[in-house]
């Protein structure tokens, strides 16, 4: 979603110091621990978009893109975002790119994610299906790779035995247009966890806004984030939600200065 908010207070004063309007993106990006390389294309569309919507007026507008980006802070689309670009030798970001496939994890091949510990460790997709709620000891799915080789291995074969020819796809430069504002996080220091699940804990939604420049004198200084909650508060309730904690994402909750370069 994408909206533009223009200030209720217009006195002259306010408008030497201030945009007369922002545009502000929200978005959540596909969530596959294989796909970090369609949540790169996904970072770039939305940008692309903002870009083009936020140039509708006589200047263009400052931005913020917040939401849940289903990527951790070292993956390509947080790296596009703060750093402009993916290139191809950016080898974790492509490294599922020739093996991903839409089946992957859909609701016909329940196998294929209890096998890479998506759904904890239940032996059979009956199980998965049917049981209730087990606890277990915690297990980081992005950690899983050897399972992820394994599976896309087996995937391999199949595919090759049926004579369907996959052919390799070489990874693409992708760089965010020189008329697209650079951005800043919104939390100067990077949150342990915005996601805690019993068997997943990650840092996945951020909140991001452009710095002025010479081009374009408006935009925003981050101040800091609201406390965030810490590891021990949730483990007094296993993992969110929970009766005190209505979701399984914290709240990410910044403070910016108005800036004028």
């Amino acid at each position: 979603q994408i909206v533009r908010l223009t200030p209720k207070q217009t006195s002259q004063s306010f408008c030497t110091t201030k945009p007369e309007s922002i545009v502000v993106a929200n978005t959540h990006l596909f969530y596959h621990p294989m796909a970090d390389h369609i949540r790169i294309l996904q970072a770039y569309a939305v940008c692309h978009k903002l870009d083009e919507i936020r140039r509708e007026g006589q200047y263009p507008d400052p931005v913020l893109i917040c939401g849940d980006f289903n990527s951790g802070p070292l993956s390509g689309a947080v790296r596009l975002l703060t750093h402009r670009s993916v290139l191809p030798s950016d080898n974790d970001c492509w490294k599922h790119l020739n093996v991903y496939r839409w089946e992957c994890g859909d609701s016909e091949n329940i196998q294929y994610m209890i096998d890479h510990g998506y759904l904890c460790n239940y032996s059979s997709p009956d199980e998965a299906i049917e049981s209730s709620y087990i606890d277990e000891e915690f297990f980081d799915a992005h950690g899983d790779d050897s399972s992820l080789d394994a599976s896309v291995s087996r995937k391999s074969t199949k595919d090759e035995s049926s004579n369907e020819t996959i052919n390799s796809i070489i990874p693409p430069a992708i760089e965010l247009p020189s008329s697209f504002p650079t951005l800043a996080s919104g939390c100067l220091k990077v949150p342990q966890f915005t996601n805690y699940a019993v068997d997943f804990v990650e840092t996945l939604d951020y909140v991001f806004a452009s710095k002025p420049s010479e081009r374009e004198p408006y935009g925003f200084k981050p101040q800091g984030e609201a406390p965030m909650l810490t590891e021990d508060m949730v483990k007094n309730y296993v993992a969110m939600p929970n009766e005190a904690m209505p979701s399984d994402h914290v709240a990410v909750v910044c403070d910016f200065e108005w800036l004028k370069k």
